[in-house]
């Protein structure tokens, strides 16, 4: 049997307060249809609305509620029968509140209550009927029936009690037990509703719903931290706007999209999409599944980098190789040459401009066999910050520092496993392409600290910096931007810091300088 809570015994006991004060407020106060004299109307009222009062305050006040239901309902049917009296007796219309009365202890008080109150119904209107009739009690009826019929009309009440006492039992029973369905299905609901809510916010993968119109109706956190849109901001667009770039018409349930965040970084996203549908034919919406495939995009990049510079260099290096001979070949019979000759001054400069072209041409053809030939790094811990500190030592020395130039450091003592040549020659062609960048001079910023276990190493300048077109093909061999430059410096920076497990990240705008950052 369900049972009634006991906040909604609580709101039935205000109900109950509320139809007593209705009821009473109505049909006594409408004086002229009603056989009562007009003394026992302000009495009946007055007592109706203390006893209001005071039900009130008690349901502030306490809770037993199902005392208060007992104590209502009692006081309730000898007010009745109180009303009754004054009414006409046997021939009153009050006898009707009988009824509602059961009822509501039906509702208040479950079975037991609704059979109480029929037997107390049923007992006091029989002996309120008889003691009226013998004329134990005044009453303001003067014409009584005969007593068979008197016993039969109260016969007919008390059946009437009974009857109504079961049949509102059994339609309170059957609206607790729907309510008692309802509210548990409400709460199955509710938690598969929370439920279903935080699979879809742990899902990694960004959820969008929207409807024909692009309208978006869900956005779950994996989507806010990719597109960094605020549910409620996303709430009010379209998926359209949300992400730039997308056409209205989408041709396939699978495609990739290059956009841009809502903070205007550009960024590769990757979508899967699916109809929703309400029966075979007609569709409500659609969701919208993606992620961000910027980094994987950008690795497979790289991937592809390394295979075309590790093909560049395995076909060069052969090259390189039959080259470097002879170029040795022809210097020295040139050196011997010249010592045999009386050269002019004109003839003089000729030969410094050969030999000078000559071991530029050995210089870079020896950097590229190292690049590609990489040697495998001999490592050994080393305090990173004393080895930048020697390279930045050695490029104050260098022709290539300019009076104009600053090398400031922002130093921490970091220990990493690396092959220290290597790594010096890392910091040097770095330094070395700063100063090249800053042809009217600027501060070169060189700093390092401990970052998750790895060391973070930052070559930041303040000179003429590159556009993204450059900085596309800033690691590709002889591609140099500078006179007189190889275009292998930062080639080798990028095998070097490869082969130590690491990473290289350039960040650079035209006019605004440029940033490498070193992850070991």
């Amino acid at each position: 049997m369900a049972e009634i809570a006991v906040m909604d015994r609580r709101k039935w006991l205000l109900r109950l307060i509320y139809v007593r004060l209705a009821v009473f407020s109505i049909f006594v106060a409408g004086e002229g249809t009603l056989k009562i004299v007009q003394p026992d109307i302000f009495i009946l009222l007055a007592v109706v609305y203390g006893l209001s009062a005071c039900w009130f305050v008690l349901l502030r006040l306490n809770k037993s509620y199902v005392w208060q239901a007992y104590a209502q309902i009692a006081l309730d049917l000898f007010l009745i029968t109180w009303t009754v009296n004054r009414t006409g007796g046997v021939d009153s219309l009050f006898s009707s509140l009988y009824f509602l009365e059961i009822v509501m202890s039906s509702i208040l008080l479950e079975r037991r209550g609704a059979f109480m109150s029929a037997t107390a119904s049923s007992v006091i209107h029989l002996a309120h009927m008889d003691l009226g009739w013998f004329g134990y009690i005044p009453s303001t009826t003067n014409v009584w029936p005969d007593l068979p019929s008197l016993q039969y009309i109260v016969s007919l009440n008390i059946f009437g009690f009974c009857s109504v006492a079961f049949l509102s039992n059994f339609l309170a029973e059957s609206w607790r037990r729907t309510g008692a369905q309802l509210e548990k299905s409400t709460g199955q609901i509710a938690f598969l509703k929370a439920f279903s809510d935080r699979i879809v916010d742990s899902l990694a993968s960004g959820i969008v719903t929207t409807d024909l119109e692009g309208r978006i109706y869900l956005f779950n956190h994996a989507a806010e931290e990719i597109t960094r849109y605020r549910l409620e901001q996303a709430l009010r667009l379209t998926i359209w706007e949300v992400f730039p770039g997308m056409l209205p018409k989408i041709s396939s349930a699978r495609f990739e999209i290059p956009t841009t965040r809502r903070d205007g970084q550009s960024i590769h996203l990757r979508f899967s999409v699916s109809p929703v549908m309400i029966d075979e034919k007609n569709t409500a919406g659609y969701v919208w599944c993606f992620d961000d495939v910027t980094e994987l995009r950008a690795l497979e990049q790289q991937v592809r980098q390394k295979e075309q510079m590790a093909a560049i260099g395995a076909m060069s290096a052969g090259i390189a190789h039959e080259i470097r001979n002879p170029l040795a070949s022809i210097a020295g019979s040139f050196d011997l040459l010249k010592t045999d000759l009386s050269l002019g001054p004109d003839q003089r400069q000729l030969v410094d401009i050969i030999t000078r072209e000559t071991e530029r041409l050995n210089r870079t053809i020896t950097e590229f066999l190292s690049y590609a030939r990489p040697a495998s790094p001999k490592r050994r811990s080393v305090d990173l910050s004393e080895l930048i500190s020697e390279t930045v030592q050695l490029m104050r020395n260098s022709p290539e520092l300019k009076p104009s130039h600053k090398i400031e450091t922002r130093l921490r003592a970091v220990k990493s496993e690396v092959d220290e040549s290597m790594m010096r020659q890392v910091f040097y062609n770095l330094a070395s392409n700063a100063f090249k960048a800053m042809p009217e001079g600027g501060t070169l910023t060189i700093s390092l600290e401990a970052r998750n276990g790895n060391a973070r190493i930052r070559f930041e300048d303040t000179g003429i910096g590159l556009g993204e077109e450059d900085v596309k093909r800033l690691f590709v061999p002889f591609n140099s931007s500078f006179r007189n430059g190889t275009g292998l410096g930062l080639p080798i920076v990028y095998q070097i810091v490869n082969a130590h497990n690491g990473s290289i990240a350039v960040k650079s705008r035209k006019g605004m300088g440029t940033t490498f950052v070193i992850d070991l």
